[in-house]
């Protein structure tokens, strides 16, 4: 019997590397470096949340203070005392000056068919 020659072209030299073996190794970097990416996204996220929390803690302070001034300013000895400074010759309204308004309790004939300062709910002190 004759020997047959192998073509040695078509014969695997070297170290075969498994092919399951090779498409589990890239799906395991795959996923850690997503799972790295999505990490590194949510620690910034954290971080600017915290920034921000900071910046309202700060800004809602200085509105605190703000309202607290205006409120020192509208108390009636400062606003004697601003009208006195600017030489206003302001004075409080008389009482009998003065229009008092009421909500009224109607019903739907006497709004549609009642007068009109019933509706308005004005009326004048004497």
């Amino acid at each position: 019997m004759k020997r047959r020659k192998r073509n040695r072209k078509k014969q695997a030299q070297g170290f075969v590397f498994p092919v399951p073996l090779a498409l589990f190794l890239v799906l395991v970097t795959v996923i850690s470096m997503t799972y790295l990416w999505m990490q590194g996204r949510a620690e910034a996220a954290g971080i600017r949340i915290q920034q921000l929390e900071t910046q309202r803690h700060r800004v809602g302070q200085v509105r605190q203070d703000e309202e607290r001034k205006w409120a020192q300013l509208k108390t009636l000895p400062n606003v004697r005392q601003a009208v006195a400074r600017h030489n206003l010759g302001m004075d409080w309204v008389p009482d009998h000056r003065v229009v008092h308004l009421y909500r009224p309790h109607l019903d739907g004939d006497s709004f549609l068919y009642g007068d009109f300062a019933s509706v308005t709910g004005t009326r004048m002190n004497d």
